[in-house]
């Protein structure tokens, strides 16, 4: 074995999504596997199987150090087989109503039986949602996790959510063994906007959960000022395990990337649109701003988006008559959807409206701003909105205020038309932006500071408090 390995220090991270999974929440693990061997920790990786009903972008595994071991186990999803059950029927009916054939009926019996099948299926997704799908993944991460920390040494165990049940893993791994463990929350867990939807019973199993973790973890990471506060005043007692290493961007992504080269003025969204995230406010305040302008302005206008629930974008951009303006895909490869990025005259970034809104900070948000582009920020005030002020390149329009999204378009427009048409090759820096507090080889020596820490934080919080 190499002496510089022997000299290494070692981290066992548990990451439900890891590439070649392109999910948003992917990215964040992904950078710090990448940098993490560069300072002196050899990460080790447990994760699920690949599955061809999740998305992945296997060019993404060339992001990451050969000598970063990943270990694939199987998972047992029944929250995601129901779905592709539904999925199935779904194609069924509407192959039997092609052919002119309704199927069942809904009067009569065999109706019944349908909707008490939709019924009960409706009620498992929601019983095996709590407090999220991959629950189940939890006995074969730990029986993997332990075989791995019966052979080698581990310095440190680092888990990141969503899902927040993962955290169960490093629970039960760090106690077995004696070891530090890092909880990284890349999402809050009681104070995020889907809590609005749960019951009860629900509710207080998130509770729970949260306060397992901030009661166990020698340190519990957050990437928002607002939610480390939040923790604070929920637990004031152990507010010192709660550090911020904010979410960010890998300038070495960015260099030999070439900008994708638009006819028209181009607006692009990339992300995912769910819960509060929704579209509906730009499209209809799109539909508001082209009828100020002349006809032709429509054929010089496109807004682009790309990721998972976009399809919402484009029903409601075709019943106001605009399916030739706004175009809409699913995730496509990162390579891509930065090219895109990058030449795009505009980038839109939508926050939910809600109060537990306020504190969110999507990770977009540091890609957007690496690219140099302008950002239509569609926010109320927040944390977000106020590193966008920072940046400076950017106009904002408050939910629901349509005049101001009419004036943040037609600003931007204009904008687009005095300077011509983006040469390619061309960035438009931001003056003055130092956007270098974002760059992930920084944040990974904050996180490594962290895991150098937690044996001391260990040793002062271990056994002195109950569990809030």
């Amino acid at each position: 074995m190499d002496t510089a390995d022997l000299e290494r220090k070692k981290v066992l991270v548990i990451a439900y999504g890891f590439p070649p999974i392109a999910h948003a929440g992917v990215y964040r693990t992904m950078r710090f596997c990448r940098y993490l061997p560069d300072n002196g920790w050899k990460p080790t990786v447990i994760t699920i199987n690949e599955s061809e009903d999740i998305y992945s972008d296997y060019r993404l595994l060339k992001r990451i150090p050969a000598e970063v071991r990943i270990h694939r186990t199987y998972i047992l999803d029944l929250w995601r087989t129901i779905q592709r059950y539904r999925a199935k029927e779904a194609r069924k009916d509407a192959a039997r109503a092609a052919l002119g054939d309704r199927g069942v009926s809904r009067r009569g019996v065999a109706g019944v039986i349908k909707r008490i099948e939709g019924f009960v299926l409706s009620a498992l997704l929601k019983i095996f949602s709590i407090p999220d799908h991959m629950v189940f993944w939890i006995p074969f991460a730990v029986i993997r996790g332990v075989r791995l920390m019966r052979r080698e040494d581990f310095d440190v165990v680092f888990t990141t959510s969503p899902p927040h049940s993962e955290h169960l893993v490093g629970l039960i791994l760090a106690k077995m063994f004696g070891k530090p463990w890092v909880a990284d929350f890349r999402d809050p867990i009681v104070d995020n906007f889907h809590t609005e939807e749960l019951f009860r019973v629900e509710l207080w199993l998130h509770g729970l959960l949260e306060r397992l973790i901030v009661r166990f973890a020698d340190t519990v990471i957050l990437v928002t000022e607002s939610h480390r506060q939040s923790l604070k005043n929920r637990y004031p007692a152990l507010s010192g395990k709660f550090m911020v290493v904010r979410n960010g961007f890998d300038p070495a992504l960015f260099e030999n990337i070439q900008p994708e080269s638009f006819d028209r003025f181009t607006i692009l969204f990339g992300g995912t649109l769910y819960g509060t995230i929704s579209p509906d406010f730009f499209i209809r305040g799109l539909a508001r701003w082209l009828k100020t302008k002349d006809p032709s302005v429509r054929d010089n206008v496109q807004a682009l988006f790309y990721g998972m629930g976009c399809e919402k974008a484009g029903v409601l951009a075709q019943e106001l008559g605009l399916d030739h303006v706004v175009k809409t895909s699913g995730l496509i490869p990162h390579d891509e959807i930065l090219r895109k990025q990058k030449g795009a005259d505009l980038l839109l970034l939508i926050i939910g409206h809600d109060s537990k809104s306020a504190g969110v900070i999507t990770s977009k948000l540091y890609e957007y701003m690496a690219v140099n582009r302008p950002i239509l920020a569609i926010m109320q005030e927040s944390e977000a909105l106020d590193i966008i002020r920072d940046y400076g390149n950017f106009y904002h329009a408050p939910h629901d205020d349509y005049p101001a999204l009419v004036q943040a378009l037609d600003d931007a427009y204009n904008e687009y038309l005095r300077k011509g048409q983006a040469k390619e090759g061309e960035e438009k820096h931001t003056p003055g932006f130092d956007n270098s507090r974002y760059d992930v080889t920084v944040q990974v020596k904050d996180l490594i500071h962290i895991f150098n820490e937690s044996n001391i934080r260990r040793a002062g919080i271990a056994g002195e408090h109950p569990l809030p």
